[in-house]
């Protein structure tokens, strides 16, 4: 694959188990707290080995504002408070030019 997505070719998630990544799907038994966290954990560990996780994680921030699960190393809520950081941040550059 060439082009802007490219990346995703060389992920350390590239042909596991999306539920890993994001949850069990619609219809699907829904989990309990303590196995949404073992699950997130595992995720998380094989982006913590992953070549292109900074990509993954730009990616996602920029496509997916709301979206749920695992992606570049971060869960829903790491990935908001990375982008309010990375808002703020531009924000307080224009400012001081």
């Amino acid at each position: 694959m060439a082009g802007p997505l490219a990346w995703q070719g060389r992920a350390a998630c590239k042909g596991k188990d999306l539920a890993l990544f994001y949850g069990p799907g619609e219809g699907e038994t829904r989990e309990t707290t303590k196995q949404k966290e073992t699950r997130v954990n595992k995720a998380k560990a094989i982006c913590r080995q992953c070549p292109v996780t900074d990509e993954c994680l730009q990616w996602h921030v920029q496509v997916s504002a709301t979206q749920h699960g695992v992606s570049g190393g971060l869960d829903e809520d790491e990935r908001t408070s990375y982008r309010r950081r990375q808002l703020r941040r531009k924000r307080e550059g224009r400012q001081a030019s």
